[in-house]
């Protein structure tokens, strides 16, 4: 069993994976009782998804009937931050620089899959997820030991790994003893609850998504409320604050794949004079199939635009904003258009 681990581990450190644990399949009950405290206090705002069915998020055996473990993956996405090329570019959140996550890890989890089995001499029963099936990823990676939920609820990894890494699972039919989770603590340290610009952390390990900025600008499909409009400052596709002022950040590894890399996406800023200019959807997804910032479509990027060409007021702002709003018919476009007018 030992001798299993140790190859899988070496298999995964070669694809580039930071770190690799084994994770159990039994059921998560206190997972699960904390998960549905954080849905009966309304923190899951407009993501209905995540209230549907909360004992099949916290059944990992359901996932997968033919699994017997999961082997549980993390890969850093983190890139440093260039200036700001213009006062009319918003920033974009470091997991979205490079190429759509979701693509990329579970090719990466195919390889895997594929090597294991030459070294093992055998086929496998496996299936790869990350982020994209009904399972409490974050309660599913602490308890498997690949580290352990900061108080800004991200999982925070051993040995200065940070938090700026995608977790993704290889589901397989590979009966392997299961890692212990990861002790680890924040100790006084609630830095990321106090810079948050929305309070979005109400208190240490609670997160209510109504108020953060990842999800305003992301998964909300409605306006930004107007009171927190200022707060989204430059951030016109998710947010990084909470991350950036953790001390477990603080010289975190920087990503070794090509694909998350800002040259292989759309960097770390966006255009958003250039973004006013995509005139229909289809253009938007042409533009940005390959990357993550298509999850909020044109209307929510571009919204996201103008609220921080309301922020940061750019030279010629104005004009580009007045010349959008002639053109455009979607009433919550133009509501925020002329909210941008104003701050000028």
């Amino acid at each position: 069993m030992k001798d299993l681990k140790s190859t899988i581990n070496q298999v995964a450190e070669s694809l580039g994976f930071s770190r690799c644990v084994i994770g159990s399949l039994e059921p998560m009950e206190a997972e699960r009782t904390e998960f549905e405290r954080w849905l009966a206090q309304g923190y899951a705002a407009g993501m209905d998804y995540l209230k549907r069915n909360p004992v099949l998020r916290t059944s990992p055996q359901l996932l997968y009937p033919s699994a017997k473990s999961a082997i549980v993956v993390s890969a850093s996405y983190y890139t440093k931050v260039p200036d700001c090329p213009a006062d009319h570019y918003g920033r974009v959140a470091r997991y979205a620089v490079g190429l759509d996550y979701h693509v990329v890890l579970r090719a990466k989890l195919r390889e895997l899959k594929t090597q294991l089995e030459t070294e093992l001499g055998r086929p496998l029963i496996g299936k790869a997820y990350t982020d994209d099936v009904a399972l409490f990823e974050q309660g599913f990676a602490a308890r498997s030991g690949l580290g352990f939920a900061g108080k800004h609820t991200l999982v925070i990894g051993p040995k200065l790994m940070g938090s700026y890494n995608f977790i993704a699972e290889l589901f397989t039919d590979l009966e392997i003893e299961p890692d212990e989770p990861y002790k680890g603590t924040c100790g006084q340290c609630f830095r990321c609850g106090d810079i948050c610009p929305t309070k979005a952390i109400v208190e240490p390990g609670t997160l209510d998504a109504g108020l953060c900025i990842s999800y305003l600008t992301i998964e909300n499909k409605d306006g930004i409320p107007l009171e927190l409009r200022s707060s989204l400052g430059e951030w016109v596709f998710g947010c990084d604050v909470c991350q950036e002022i953790c001390p477990y950040n603080q010289a975190p590894p920087v990503s070794t794949w090509k694909e998350f890399q800002p040259e292989s996406g759309v960097g770390h800023y966006l255009d958003l004079f250039s973004l006013l200019e995509i005139k229909t959807q289809e253009d938007f997804h042409s533009r940005f199939i390959h990357s993550p910032v298509r999850r909020p479509k044109r209307r929510g990027l571009l919204r996201n635009a103008l609220v921080v060409i309301g922020n940061k007021r750019p030279l010629g702002g104005a004009d580009v904003v007045r010349k959008f709003a002639q053109g455009e018919q979607d009433p919550m476009l133009l509501e925020h258009a002329q909210w941008a007018l104003k701050q000028f």
